[in-house]
């Protein structure tokens, strides 16, 4: 595909200028290292300031931006006593830079995807899943394929980026991603619960509302889980901010500050193993949202073997 369809809303003029020198044998480039010099100059307008940042000689780097404008059949900029100032054609090249680094990205992660396929299958947890997630069955997946699992727990957002820039395979994450470009399916949900000590006055109700919770002292875990943020947005339905006292990383720690009188905890029914009951209940909260797990996938990949089976496992 030809610069002038990549680029439709590209200036006339300066579209004409580079159809011009495409036609009389310029290409674009595709040396991702001569881009990002280019881009480095263009923010700092100075050959000097850029090389010092990238490590070079300034004079290895104005090569670099004469063999670009060569390979472009364009100037790029102007040299004048204040340093580099952008031509029209440079400022364009500008603009485009995120959307050309960003594909070329994606190209070299798939290369390394296709070249790794058979040797490793890469999958992301977001922080709370591995709670009820079935690791046994990541034994039978690494039999059944014969090649190596690597897994890691990251934030949310974070496992996501991974799945969209191919560093991931598959991502099990809390809640779901609105991604176009991801393909999720809903595999587990559990209710949000409220840890009440003895001798508070709602510790003998069988379920509560959000809206009966407005004066309470809470304790959490961090923003980093998807519960903290559900809970805190489920308060701001109703009108009202939680007053969050404590935010732990640490499960016991929300039972243990309950049993002290510290304020209601906030937490996911999926640690019944792990806790211990004693002296206060989990009540569960009828209008809350669940606590959803669900398993991400790139759309364009949906057809592989390995992810297949991870659908069908999972």
């Amino acid at each position: 595909m030809s610069i002038l369809r990549q680029y439709a809303k590209m200036d006339k003029k300066v579209a004409r200028e580079f159809g011009r020198r495409k036609a009389e044998g310029g290409g674009f480039p595709i040396d991702t290292k001569d881009i990002r010099c280019f881009w480095r100059v263009y923010e700092e307008g100075s050959i000097n300031r850029a090389a010092k940042q990238l490590f070079i000689s300034p004079q290895g780097l104005s090569r670099v931006i004469q063999r670009l404008e060569e390979e472009l059949g364009a100037p790029l900029f102007d040299r004048t006593q204040k340093g580099m100032a952008p031509t029209a054609c440079g400022t364009y090249l500008y603009k485009n830079c995120p959307a050309f680094l960003r594909k070329f990205d994606e190209i070299e992660a798939g290369i390394r995807r296709i070249q790794e396929q058979d040797r490793q299958l890469r999958l992301g947890f977001s922080c709370g899943v591995l709670n009820v997630f079935p690791l046994h069955k990541l034994d039978l997946l690494q039999e059944h394929l014969g090649v190596p699992i690597r897994w890691d727990e990251r934030d949310r957002e974070e496992i996501i980026r991974l799945v969209l820039n191919g560093d991931c395979d598959a991502g099990f994450i809390t809640g779901q991603a609105a991604d176009p470009e991801l393909w999720s399916k809903e595999l587990y949900r559990a209710t949000l619960n409220a840890i009440v000590c003895q001798g508070h006055p709602l510790y003998g109700r069988d379920s509560l509302s959000i809206g009966q919770l407005r004066e309470e002292r809470f304790i959490t875990l961090t923003e980093k889980f998807d519960c903290c943020n559900s809970f805190i947005q489920r308060c701001r339905d109703f009108g009202f901010t939680p007053q969050i006292v404590i935010k732990t990383m640490e499960i016991q720690l929300i039972y243990r500050f309950c049993r002290q009188g510290l304020g209601i905890g906030i937490d996911v029914d999926i640690h019944q193993d792990e806790v211990s009951l004693s002296e206060i209940r989990r009540i569960p909260l009828a209008d809350a949202l669940p606590w959803k797990v669900s398993l991400l996938i790139r759309r364009d990949r949906m057809e592989e073997r390995t992810l297949q089976m991870i659908q069908e496992m999972f």
